[in-house]
């Protein structure tokens, strides 16, 4: 069996995502949308071959979870728990060798950097994996190894360490989760260098590297390839965003049957910067690549044409009065654009 190397090389890792902060602004030519702490990938347009790739990944990921189905499996294989001794609802069991051979550009579907278990009032049960890469990785190197139509690549940005690390309060304060008001940490409300300065903690712009989880288990898709472990595919925790009708009043369907849609006339766009315009304007209400969102029915695979597409876009209101979508200010270029790539999904 092959022998895992420990917490010192992960260290080692985490230092060299750190020593790639000043490249932040130049951030590997990768489209992404932000969160004040996180930095996602934009949910690109299918190609030839992405389905075939993402199911040749999905299949690693099962079969290694078969392999260590339990803590006590993983880390007789090297894996060690992310933060001991500290009890999470989600925890992290890490690879220190499957993390440096992403680090350095190799990907085997059955070397994921982390197993992801569940905490339970049995026990715990492993639901998903977690693949990495370096944060020199460009937008290609991420696509190559997990589809970009497929996973959402993320990573952890304004980061800002407590004070003191090892205070218990600290601990618990960085963590996010146990402290609804928390300032420090992965969740929370400082996000800038300023304000961790004045608190007197340490300010990281960005933490470890890439990253994308999967989880086998379930059977949405949307849900297979979530940001986390509970299908939010967008990592908008909390969200209050108004939707145009509201997955919860209207489920899985359009507002009226497709064939009552109206639609508009609307040039050829480029369904991939229509990626980047439906990430940045529709994503937060429709969810990643229109599957899931939390305040507006999925459009995937609803066989929308560019022109219905593009009226909802234009005349929210003529298809629900009630409707609290906004209307966007997107030009002509824009909304050919965004109307293609929703009209492509599938």
């Amino acid at each position: 069996m092959r022998r895992h190397i420990g917490f010192a090389s992960l260290a080692l890792t985490i230092a060299l995502a750190w020593s790639a902060v000043p490249q932040l602004g130049a951030a590997s030519a990768v489209p992404v949308t932000r969160e004040p702490h996180m930095e996602m990938s934009v949910h690109m347009p299918a190609a030839a071959g992405d389905a075939a790739r993402a199911d040749a990944v999905l299949a690693g990921a099962r079969a290694v979870m078969a392999q260590y189905p339990t803590p006590a499996d993983a880390e007789r294989a090297g894996f060690k728990k992310f933060l001991p001794g500290v009890p999470l609802p989600v925890e992290h069991y890490t690879s220190g060798t499957f993390a440096l051979e992403a680090w350095f550009g190799r990907f085997d579907a059955k070397h994921p950097t982390s197993l992801i278990f569940r905490r339970n009032p049995q026990g715990m049960t492993l639901v998903g994996v977690m693949y990495t890469a370096s944060n020199a990785a460009g937008e290609e190197q991420l696509n190559e190894r997990v589809p970009l139509s497929y996973g959402t690549w993320h990573r952890h940005i304004n980061f800002c360490a407590p004070p003191d690390v090892g205070s218990a309060a600290a601990r618990t304060d960085a963590r996010g989760a146990a402290a609804p008001n928390a300032r420090f940490g992965f969740a929370g409300s400082i996000s800038t260098a300023a304000a961790c300065e004045t608190a007197g903690g340490t300010f990281r712009p960005l933490v470890f590297g890439w990253m994308v989880h999967v989880w086998p288990n379930e059977r949405d898709p949307a849900k297979i390839w979530a940001v986390d472990a509970d299908g939010d595919a967008h990592h908008m925790h909390g969200g209050t965003a108004a939707g145009m009708v509201g997955q919860r009043a209207y489920g899985n369907t359009l507002p009226i049957a497709l064939d009552k849609l109206p639609s508009l006339k609307v040039a050829s766009g480029d369904e991939r910067r229509g990626a980047i315009v439906f990430a940045e304007n529709c994503q937060e209400c429709h969810g990643v690549g229109a599957r899931n969102g939390p305040d507006a029915p999925p459009l995937a695979g609803m066989g929308l044409s560019a022109g219905q597409v593009a009226y909802m876009v234009r005349k929210p209101k003529a298809i629900d009065p009630a409707s609290e979508m906004p209307l966007l200010s997107l030009d002509d270029t824009q909304l050919a654009d965004v109307a293609a790539f929703v009209a492509g999904l599938k």
